[in-house]
């Protein structure tokens, strides 16, 4: 008799010891978030392209870059992404002297895939928002814009998480700009945040 108790006793925290784990792990499936914000900053190097005054270009400028992105519990993810790049600076010395700073500012759509632990890609297309500002001694300050319709740009990324919300990353970004075959490529450094 005495023996039955203990086994019943055993069967019954067991039972309740597996009812617990199955809670807990269909409540953490449930709080799994499943988006997340990125931002980045960084230095970035443009490919010279421009023929007349050409060693008047400074090629090293910076960027800015966030992204919102859904991640299902796949390797692959899904996004809107955007940034401010400067993609060069033109300075001619006196007595003529003229500044101009050419600027993108993409809206991309972004595939993003997973791979090893930490490491990732991202492919973007979309447009952007081309912006060239002049400013001269001479003549005073002009400002233009267009549009460029068929962007894309390319990242490999590592992200290392800081708990269950928070990321720090480092990546490598190409952006290719079709409306003037504008390319450059980043080195960012930025974080994330899961909800």
């Amino acid at each position: 008799m005495y023996l039955k108790r203990i086994i019943i006793i055993k069967l019954l925290v067991i039972a309740c010891a597996i009812h617990a784990i199955a809670q807990t792990t269909t409540y953490t499936k449930l709080k799994r978030k499943k988006f997340a914000v990125y931002a980045g900053v960084g230095p970035n190097y443009y490919f010279n392209n421009l023929e007349l005054g050409k060693s008047y270009v400074n090629s090293f400028n910076y960027s800015f870059t966030g992204r919102v992105m859904w991640e299902p519990e796949h390797l692959l993810s899904l996004g809107i992404e955007s940034g401010y790049y400067r993609l060069y600076t033109f300075n001619t010395p006196q007595p003529n002297e003229i500044h101009i700073a050419n600027t993108a500012i993409p809206i991309q759509i972004v595939l993003s895939m997973k791979f090893l632990q930490n490491f990732y890609v991202n492919f973007a297309m979309g447009q952007s928002v081309l912006l060239n500002k002049i400013n001269t001694e001479a003549s005073g300050n002009f400002s233009a814009s267009s549009f460029s319709i068929a962007d894309f740009s390319g990242t490999l990324g590592y992200r290392h998480m800081l708990g269950d919300r928070f990321s720090i990353h480092a990546e490598s970004k190409f952006y290719y700009s079709s409306a003037f075959v504008d390319k450059n490529i980043a080195v960012l450094f930025g974080g994330g945040y899961r909800f």
